[in-house]
């Protein structure tokens, strides 16, 4: 497999109206963030780290109304949808609303003879909100799309209602299922972990 080239995204506040940052030929719109709960733009860098041989990633936030710097790691999660680990990389973070959304794309393994069931072309979405009354960054969303036997997958959890909402398509026929549970609900960057990840996995999989 060849090695993936990790692209360091930063997003620079302050920036004059319509002006626009070119970063390693990805051209984003350059605009203030607020993202917690004062008057004061922060700054979001997603940023890799370099200490292993597949890709790593750092979310880092400032944050002005603690005038402190808080670090997400972007969990590599690939040996929890394949039993194998694989390459990742992160898209711009979107910033909308004072929500912060990042892409994670998985490479694909080579496939083996006589294996089927890889899932293929893994995408997460994960989506960041600052917690005024606790001071914390709360995780309030999460996607997985995926391919699997020729058949597309998509399941999508909201974690401040706790519902979730999981279907499948092949040929024109879709299937759908969809829930609540407590444990959905309140989910800090504290919690957010591969074990939290691994019982994610376990909801809507009645439709695979």
């Amino acid at each position: 497999m060849k090695k993936i080239i990790l692209l360091s995204l930063l997003f620079f506040i302050n920036c004059k109206e319509n002006n626009v940052k070119t970063i390693d030929t990805i051209e984003s719109q350059c605009e203030t963030l607020y993202f917690d709960d004062d008057d004061i733009g922060d700054k979001a860098e997603a940023r890799a780290k370099q200490n292993s041989e597949l890709s790593s990633f750092i979310l880092s936030i400032y944050l002005s109304s603690l005038n402190k710097t808080v670090e997400i790691p972007i969990i590599n999660n690939s040996i929890l949808y394949n039993n194998a680990e694989s390459d990742y990389y992160l898209s711009d973070p979107i910033i909308k609303n004072k929500i912060i959304t990042i892409r994670v794309d998985y490479a694909d393994l080579v496939t083996k003879p006589n294996i089927s069931g890889e899932r293929k072309n893994l995408i997460e979405k994960i989506k960041f909100r600052y917690d005024s009354k606790n001071k914390k960054i709360q995780v309030i969303g999460y996607d997985l799309n995926y391919t699997k036997a020729r058949k597309k997958y998509s399941k999508t959890f909201n974690f401040i209602t706790g519902k979730f909402y999981s279907s499948s398509s092949f040929d024109g026929k879709k299937e759908e299922t969809s829930g609540w549970a407590s444990e959905l609900q309140n989910i800090y960057i504290e919690n957010w972990n591969s074990d939290f990840i691994g019982k994610l996995l376990l909801y809507g999989n009645e439709i695979e």
